[in-house]
């Protein structure tokens, strides 16, 4: 039997100190708009899992027309115009189409070549050779965003698909959406509150981690053996989340695994102790994800760094939902402030790859300052690098 090639994934590591770099640490939810569950581990602490443990959010699930949504009158405007309500919606894909509106209002369509020749809106391909009859659309929400004769082009082809759908017998779209601000309730709406799972694994290997060093620089000094061991160095430290967030036997001090089926030996030096996984399932708003990274922060600044025998650390692992057409939204600096500005796609799908790992260090006690590392990893049908 021939087994089809694994799908190559392509990873970044990016590293810093805070609080000096802070700027992709503060933008890291709004930066990844669409999550399915973020998981939290950490050699076990009374007061990291109380302050973080307490956290939680609600999501709705429905049905809705995306010409309810369009019309300026109609009873999502007030939403949508709105800045504060963290609105996000994604709508499930239907016969290879798909949408999300991210919370800057911006409602991005992915559509087959036969929805988009009906639709009749000016979209651009993905630079994608095994997806080239893809188009993909973005229309602003927001009131003003748009001349009234573009705005009126618009609604008219997106009310005409709902009514080609009515026709069809499919109807309105199925959604999950998030919202801060009361709002209407999409059809057939229900909530779904999504609380904070509380896993222990004990007697456990856990890497004895001082700081997360820097990536090399590219000074004469350097070589290509120092880029070589400080990725290896981390990259054994995110392998050792992963197998942590699974819950693998392979972290047991007892393990006794036969050598033919398994090999693992964790970083160095280690010790023996309990580890926790926080985790949380479901529709997360960018919002909500923000929070559990900067109350996990603001927490781990308050442990004691330094040459512990038990050194304390914090790692927060996110994945996205990736059949969402937006893959990420890059913060850019204009006039002294950070906005949310470009925004990077994908081909929507339910089995894509769109992860990211942030290890955090506490320094030595009294400094205040976190040594940090994130890294990412794509599937390979995204834009956002290359």
């Amino acid at each position: 039997m021939d087994v089809p090639p694994l799908e190559r994934r392509r990873l970044k590591i990016v590293t810093g100190v805070l609080p000096s770099n802070s700027t992709k640490l503060a933008y890291l939810g709004a930066s990844h708009p669409f999550t399915q569950q973020v998981d939290v581990i950490f050699p076990s602490s009374d007061d990291l899992e109380s302050a973080l443990s307490v956290l939680g959010t609600r999501y709705g699930k429905g049905k809705v027309k995306l010409s309810d949504l369009i019309n300026d009158a109609g009873p999502f405007s007030d939403v949508l115009s709105n800045p504060e309500s963290g609105f996000a919606m994604l709508g499930k894909e239907q016969n290879d189409d798909v949408w999300c509106i991210d919370p800057r209002g911006l409602l991005t369509l992915s559509v087959s070549k036969d929805t988009y020749e009906r639709l009749g809106l000016v979209g651009r391909k993905l630079p994608f050779k095994t997806h080239a009859d893809r188009r993909v659309i973005s229309l602003s929400m927001k009131k003003g965003a748009e001349s009234v004769a573009n705005k009126a082009r618009r609604n008219t082809a997106l009310e005409l698909w709902d009514k080609r759908r009515d026709e069809a017998g499919v109807g309105p779209w199925d959604v999950f959406y998030c919202v801060k601000v009361p709002m209407p309730n999409p059809v057939d709406s229900r909530s779904e509150d999504v609380k904070c799972q509380v896993t222990k694994l004990v007697d456990v290997r856990i890497p004895q981690i001082q700081s997360l060093p820097p990536r090399p620089s590219n000074s004469s000094s350097s070589t290509s053996d120092d880029e070589e061991d400080w990725s290896s160095e981390l990259g054994a430290l995110f392998e050792w989340v992963g197998m942590a967030t699974l819950g693998s036997q392979r972290l047991s001090a007892n393990d006794r695994v036969d050598p033919y089926v398994s090999v693992y030996n964790c970083p160095t030096p280690s010790y023996v102790g309990s580890i926790t996984r926080l985790r949380w399932t479901g529709f997360l708003g960018p919002d909500f994800v923000q929070s559990i990274v900067d109350t996990a922060l603001t927490q781990a600044a308050t442990l004691p760094g330094g040459p512990a025998t038990n050194s304390p650390f914090i790692s927060i692992t996110s994945h996205a939902l990736s059949s969402s057409p937006v893959s990420y939204i890059s913060p850019s600096t204009h006039s002294g402030t950070v906005t949310p500005l470009e925004t990077h796609l994908r081909v929507s799908r339910a089995d894509g790859e769109d992860t990211w790992c942030l290890l955090a260090v506490p320094g030595s006690s009294g400094s205040q300052s976190i040594s940090w590392a994130i890294v990412e990893s794509l599937g390979q049908l995204d834009t956002r690098w290359g």
